[in-house]
């Protein structure tokens, strides 16, 4: 909060400094065309001093009083009412000043009120009513449409956050079991399968953070969990991994390729001696393409869903609204798993 304030200080002083240039610049507007008319005298430069300080007074009047008293809380016939009687009010006053002050210069001023001339001060009136409540609301208005993205922005934040805070233990937890079935079996390729571990938290816990990361380190992630996969099932293991098109500056919403790949380990296994995984990515300047390919058990039937799936499609509705296509299928004893994403027009 301390850092906010010195912003919001110097908000409201640019603000301030905006209308008062405001000001002075209509000023002196009307001071050259009366000089280029040769109608600036000393009488008539205080009248139009008088003339712009009576405006302004309306303006803020109406600014800072009558739109939050009565138009911001909806109170729109006592605004009405308020600004009449405001303007009424303004043409009383101005009335007898430019009758005693200005009537040097203008000799056609016969009475002290006449209601052409309160009707001609009122409508110069209304002209700044409408103007202040204008600016005004429109102003409200931009500020409560930034104020709303924002917010919507922080929403969709904590939900991705809580999102994968939910894929990151799930995933801990399998991979764990892997290196526990190693360690068990005293396989002396144990330290590589905790090396490729350490590897696969370091990407989850320090660079998977953002909204989008880099293809390349997405890709190089599945391999390691590969990797850390064929170790624990050796010669069981029948896994090909196919890449097509170029990676280079490339992005993806991290741990969204890596739902599919696990779902495809934790599905394939039909028996203990047979493991068949078909993992397909193909990428070009505008979309990619990932599939996965796997056997699946005949004992028990298929449920599609369960956390990592339904995830998976949550995080695809949010970061990627109407920019995918994801599709489950399940025939022949066969599952097939096709995601379609399309890259932001700007992601290069």
């Amino acid at each position: 909060m301390r850092i906010a304030l010195p912003q919001v200080t110097m908000k409201k002083r640019y603000q301030i400094a905006l209308h008062i240039i405001v000001w002075l610049l209509f000023g002196a507007w009307v001071f050259y065309f009366l000089q280029s008319n040769r109608h600036l005298t000393p009488a008539k430069v205080l009248d139009v001093a008088m003339g712009l300080l009576f405006h302004a007074s309306i303006f803020y009047f109406n600014w800072f009083v009558l739109i939050p008293r009565f138009l911001a809380r909806n109170h729109l016939l006592l605004y009405i009412a308020a600004v009449l009687t405001t303007l009424l009010g303004f043409a009383i006053v101005r009335s007898p000043l430019d009758y005693y002050v200005f009537r040097e210069f203008n000799p056609n001023m016969q009475a002290l009120f006449t209601v052409e001339r309160l009707v001609q001060y009122a409508m110069a009136g209304l002209v700044n009513v409408f103007l202040s409540s204008a600016i005004k609301v429109t102003g409200n208005y931009i500020r409560n449409e930034r104020r709303n993205k924002e917010l919507e922005t922080q929403k969709l934040a904590a939900e991705l956050a809580f999102l994968k805070s939910q894929v990151n233990p799930h995933f801990l937890f399998n991979t764990l079991n892997n290196i526990y079935s190693l360690a068990y079996k005293q396989h002396p390729e144990t330290p590589d399968a905790i090396m490729k571990l350490s590897l696969l938290m370091r990407y989850m816990l320090y660079e998977s953070n953002d909204v989008l990361v880099s293809l390349q380190k997405e890709v190089d992630h599945i391999n390691n969990f590969i990797d850390l996969q064929k170790l624990r099932l050796r010669e069981q293991t029948s896994i090909r991994f196919d890449i097509q098109g170029d990676l280079a500056d490339k992005q993806i919403a991290p741990m969204l390729l890596m739902t599919l790949v696990e779902n495809a380990f934790k599905h394939g296994l039909v028996s203990k001696n047979e493991i068949g995984i078909i993992l397909t990515l193909v990428v070009d300047d505008r979309k990619l393409l990932f599939s996965t390919v796997n056997n699946s058990s005949t004992h028990k039937k298929r449920e599609f869903g369960g956390i990592g799936l339904e995830n998976l499609q949550r995080r695809l509705n949010l970061v990627y609204p109407g920019r995918h296509t994801f599709t489950l299928e399940e025939k022949e004893n066969t599952f097939y798993a096709n995601l379609k994403l399309y890259f932001q027009p700007n992601y290069k």
